[in-house]
């Protein structure tokens, strides 16, 4: 704490925020305190999470192209590259991680949240660029005549990776939703993305070494390639969304209108002791957090006190942050309409 909480009385001379009420300032204070640790523990809590799907993402990308070289593979080679962009991706998180935890200061006045939005952008596009170079080399190879695979080292690679990224994924996303991070959820939902994949590619091995049994060799040589492009359109679908959605953040576009007026109908009902004229709000929804501001039209001759406005404020920012991470909540009261009308 910054002040001594020790032998304060309400007749002390002592002059500081305690000497109105010591209690209550210590009673806040240790309040302040406990949520400093709390975060400091969640902080803690989410570097470990990082630093672990790090080291598995480094233990996939050794398997897969120790695999692929063993298997001449592009369908595990190309599971390879998906787990070597994890790897760089994870090591972003963690510098973005300890942005996140700095004071917004005069350069980043808001904090340095947007960083998570260039990052998911910068990764949905890599993936996207590594899709469209191994689409390519599979209808090279089809043209080729395909290759034939070892099916039995395919079917341990791929029972090996789907088992231990589905894991990884499980255990990501329960914490992620515990600590509602989004760096976490998009992580979690790659690596779930990476086992589904990993179970493909089993499968498609398993069919395989059926071909091989069955002196089917031509159709096994196809099933390699052929199974690169069906994880290419699983695939596209995931990193085309997360590059989209960062896209938007960076550009500040609003967020869908289910949102928006779930979180007009909410302000609006907070407002209503205020007697306004119109409540006017400008929405920002940013990896699950809310930046609002908002324009509260009242009448000419009203008299709120600052105590009130503070009340609404906070009773605001406690309403919607039941659904969301609130990083911001402007409250402004005028009576000019052409002003409140910025905000539209």
């Amino acid at each position: 704490m910054s002040w001594s909480c020790q032998h304060l009385s309400k007749d002390s001379s002592w002059i500081g925020p305690a000497a109105i009420d010591p209690l209550a300032y210590c009673l806040s204070a240790v309040e302040a305190d406990t949520d400093q640790f709390a975060q400091l523990m969640i902080n803690q809590r989410t570097h470990r999470l990082i630093l672990f799907s790090l080291v598995m993402n480094v233990v996939m990308v050794i398997l897969s192209f120790a695999f692929a070289a063993l298997t001449r593979s592009d369908a595990i080679l190309l599971d390879g590259f998906f787990s070597l962009i994890g790897v760089i991706q994870a090591v972003a998180m963690r510098s973005v991680m300890r942005m996140q935890e700095r004071p917004a200061d005069a350069r980043h006045p808001f904090g340095f949240s947007s960083y998570v939005p260039l990052l998911n952008s910068i990764r949905g596009l890599t993936i996207l660029v590594v899709c469209g170079f191994a689409g390519f080399q599979a209808i090279v190879s089809i043209i080729d005549g395909g290759e034939e695979p070892d099916a039995g080292l395919g079917i341990i690679y791929g029972a090996s990776a789907a088992l231990g990224c589905l894991i990884t994924g499980f255990i990501m996303a329960r914490a992620a939703k515990q600590l509602r991070n989004p760096l976490l959820r998009v992580d979690s939902h790659s690596w779930l993305i990476d086992g589904f994949f990993s179970l493909v590619v089993t499968i498609a091995f398993v069919v395989a070494l059926i071909f091989q049994s069955f002196d089917l060799n031509t159709e096994a040589r196809y099933v390699d390639p052929v199974l690169v492009l069906v994880l290419l359109l699983l695939a596209l679908p995931w990193p085309w969304g997360v590059m989209r959605d960062g896209v938007r953040e960076l550009l500040l576009i609003g967020p869908s209108e289910e949102v928006r007026r779930q979180v007009i109908d909410q302000i609006e009902a907070i407002m209503a002791p205020l007697n306004p004229r119109e409540v006017i709000c400008r929405i920002l929804f940013s990896h699950e957090e809310l930046y609002v501001m908002c324009h509260v039209l009242v009448e000419d001759d009203a008299v709120i006190s600052v105590a009130e406005i503070d009340r609404v404020r906070q009773e605001a920012m406690d309403r919607l942050g039941e659904a969301h991470i609130v990083s911001e909540f402007d409250l402004i009261l005028t009576s000019n309409e052409a002003y409140g009308r910025l905000a539209d």
